[in-house]
């Protein structure tokens, strides 16, 4: 029985040790085939604001390091985001070793904003279809609305700055008043000023941080001052802006001749020249000098000039009329109807015109009717 015992406790040792031996040969294979490859891309937001404005244009800048410093090139998709649109497709990129920044350009649309999820991916060569990719979570910001006086022009910036500004003369009730300005992480775009029966944006140019544009309002003649505020970013306040209405001499139409001569004395004109040369013949033919007959040539050169027939040009409904003769100037007014009325001048790409309420502008040529 003691024989017995021994020969079944060696039997038990000599399996476990089989076994043992079995799991140790099989368990290398296993290791190589689930190696952890090193995280090669690390990514995460840089400085995001603790809070915004609705309105309101901000950066989101990504902060990243690869491991792997022969990529050739990087692609973010952004998802899920709330209450904001990118504005500028361009992407700024700052390279501080070993980190690089990339920043994009947004605004503030809707009362709730959440930053977007952020995948950015990373083609490590041209030569190689192999890339990295890496997620991170947006999240909710809080947002403020704004509760401002009727003067708001709409606009939140760091900076805004008024370069130039003139007034003219737009009809026998209202002044026209256009100005230039400058602004730093604004939303120019939304200017828009209460107090203006018609107003307009113009040569609009973003290049973020900075922006600027032209911009025209049709006013009241009683304002002596156009007066708006916008929000300041620094300092979370509103500030004010003035520009004095001084109106120039000059018409809303062209620079030079902003306001047309009427053609109503046309025929009296004409009889008096023709009078005047009348008088210069006869005193030529009696006394036989120069200057009588200077006399008698002039004015049969501006008789011919004024009995030069008026040419009238037929206007397509919807056309813009222009404040000067600039394929991105100033437009001030829409032609309502189709009509025929008086050409005032011309350029290679423009024709002047008088709007049947009076209002003197250019429209373009391609806007006169073909029949």
């Amino acid at each position: 029985m003691h024989f017995f015992f021994i020969a079944f406790f060696s039997f038990l040792l000599s399996m476990s040790d089989a076994l043992a031996q079995e799991d140790k040969n099989e368990s290398f294979p296993l290791q190589a085939s689930e190696q952890i490859q090193a995280k090669q891309l690390y990514q995460s937001f840089y400085e995001l604001p603790k809070k915004l404005f609705k309105g309101q244009v901000f950066t989101l800048t990504i902060k990243a390091l690869s491991t792997n410093a022969d990529y050739e090139s990087l692609s973010y998709d952004f998802s899920n985001a709330e209450g904001i649109m990118l504005i500028s497709e361009e992407k700024e990129h700052a390279l501080v070793s070993p980190y690089f920044y990339d920043t994009f350009y947004f605004q503030v649309t809707g009362n709730r904003v959440r930053i977007p999820d952020v995948t950015t991916s990373v083609i490590l060569n041209s030569n190689s279809d192999e890339a990295l990719s890496e997620t991170i979570r947006g999240h909710v910001i809080e947002t403020i609305r704004l509760n401002p006086e009727d003067d708001f022009c709409q606009v939140l910036a760091d900076e805004f700055k008024v370069l130039e500004y003139k007034t003219k003369q737009y009809d026998n009730q209202h002044n026209i008043v256009v100005f230039s300005a400058e602004a730093k992480m604004a939303n120019l775009n939304d200017f828009s000023l209460h107090s203006a029966s018609k107003e307009g944006i113009d040569e609009h140019e973003e290049n973020f941080p900075y922006s600027n544009f032209t911009y025209y309002a049709v006013v009241s003649k009683q304002l002596n001052e156009l007066k708006f505020v916008y929000f300041d970013l620094n300092t979370h306040r509103f500030q004010d802006v003035i520009i004095p209405i001084i109106v120039s001499n000059d018409k809303v139409s062209t620079q030079t001749d902003l306001a047309p001569t009427q053609n109503s004395h046309t025929l009296q004109k004409i009889m008096a020249a023709a009078t005047l040369s009348a008088v210069g013949l006869v005193l030529f033919i009696y006394r036989r000098k120069k200057f009588y007959f200077i006399v008698f040539i002039l004015p049969l050169f501006f008789v011919a000039k004024l009995s030069i027939p008026t040419e009238y040009v037929c206007i397509t409904e919807g056309s813009n009329l222009y404040l000067l003769p600039l394929q991105n100037g100033t437009i001030f007014e829409q032609v309502p109807l189709r009509f025929t009325t008086e050409s005032l001048g011309k350029t290679e790409d423009f024709t002047k015109i008088r709007m049947q309420n009076k209002q003197i502008g250019w429209v373009k040529n391609e806007n006169i009717c073909s029949n």
